[in-house]
């Protein structure tokens, strides 16, 4: 079969068409490894975003903590704001009380010291 090709130029050809393939299969080789890195970039971008999202949630979890624990706080507060008002009211009418009986007690001792005072003897 003889084709009229030059077999040094076929010889040629082939080892050049040998080393393009052999070229082009590092190239897919080198490819695939990108493809991997990229494969292996998208599963750890997964695994932060999953950490994120874990994150997220327990964020959300003591924020309603946090708001249930404030809320009984200001309820505690609020009592703990009505008893000292009650007990200021109480002080109060204690105070009133108090000065009445001293002023009781002042009209008496006056009462006394005059009765007992020398001018009134003579």
């Amino acid at each position: 079969m003889a084709t009229g090709v030059d077999p040094e130029l076929l010889a040629y050809l082939d080892h050049h068409f040998g080393d393009i393939a052999h070229h082009f299969d590092d190239i897919a080789r080198h490819f695939d490894d990108v493809a991997r890195h990229f494969d292996d970039v998208d599963r750890r971008f997964d695994e932060v975003a999953s950490r994120f999202d874990d994150a997220d949630r327990r964020f959300d979890e003591v924020r309603r903590h946090f708001d249930v624990v404030a809320e009984s706080l200001m309820s505690k507060i609020e009592l703990v704001g009505e008893g000292v008002r009650t007990v200021d009211q109480k002080l109060d009418r204690f105070a009133g009380e108090v000065r009445g009986e001293f002023e009781r007690v002042d009209r008496r001792f006056l009462h006394l010291t005059a009765s007992l005072s020398p001018r009134r003897r003579s």
